[in-house]
């Protein structure tokens, strides 16, 4: 009898620990997967029970990398290579998400491109329209393809990865600030639009954070940053991860519309 009560326990704390897993049963797309914030994001919301869609663009070796770090943690997954600037591509990779798992409960839009390095009134015109296409570009293609699902269900997540230099601007940096600002717009706009259907469309913001494609900024930029906040700390991928796992998970219900800013505290800086 008493090894029939204590399999029984374990039987319920092996359930009771499922359950309590807060992204179970949610299928999770992050566009950018591979590296950085994208990679961060994915691995933590596998930690959180949900099955994690790895979407990269060239990288397929680290993308899979990505993908066994999820499957470690006891979730599912997939990877798919698909440039999000593409509408086509991006159809087919929802195709091939609702064919292996069903539609996606939470898009997370993190995809990075590069970006003309100028002054505004130096920089090409070609340079400012490119960065500005391919961040709208990416959001727009995937929301076309993932929001119908989301409609069905009366439910649904997109959270949109931006960048404190859509507020907080940086010389040289104008290209990114200003396809960022817009964006954010776009995400503000949605988020009005389709708040009647259940979805919610929020944006983490983050500061200056230690990834590859934050490899062109001078080392002594990088401390001057660091020491300019009031934690005193660099930020790495792993905290804006945490915040893209909160609001994909149902204790943010009452979120949309919002900005959550990740900098340490530096937004409070005259």
């Amino acid at each position: 009898r008493r090894r029939r009560r204590g399999y029984i326990t374990t039987r319920r704390r092996i359930k009771m620990e499922q359950k309590e897993k807060p992204l179970s049963g949610k299928v999770i797309l992050v566009t950018g997967a591979s590296r950085g914030i994208g990679a961060a994001a994915a691995k933590r919301v596998a930690q959180g029970g949900a099955t994690v869609v790895v979407n990269y663009h060239q990288n397929r070796e680290r993308a899979l990398a990505v993908l066994q770090e999820v499957e470690k943690e006891g979730g599912k997954g997939m990877v798919f290579q698909a440039d999000v600037t593409q509408r086509k591509q991006v159809e087919e990779m929802a195709r091939a998400v609702r064919e292996k798992f069903s539609t996606v409960d939470v898009l997370v839009n993190n995809a990075y491109f590069p970006f003309e390095v100028n002054s505004l009134h130096e920089i090409s015109w070609e340079g400012l329209e490119k960065a500005t296409h391919h961040e709208l570009a990416a959001f727009y293609n995937c929301a076309r393809a993932f929001i119908p699902g989301m409609m069905e269900k009366k439910k649904g997540r997109i959270i949109v990865v931006s960048t404190r230099l859509a507020q907080q601007p940086l010389p040289r940096m104008g290209a990114y600030a200003a396809a960022k600002a817009a964006l954010e717009a776009m995400a503000n706009t949605m988020a009005i639009e389709l708040g009647p259907s259940g979805i919610t469309v929020n944006v983490v913001t983050p500061a200056l954070t230690l990834t590859d494609a934050s490899a062109i900024m001078p080392e002594e930029f990088k401390e001057r940053v660091r020491k300019s906040r009031p934690l005193q700390k660099h930020l790495y991928p792993e905290d804006v991860a945490g915040a893209i796992a909160f609001l994909a998970g149902d204790e943010s219900d009452m979120l949309t519309g919002s900005h959550i800013l990740i900098t340490g505290g530096s937004h409070l800086q005259i």
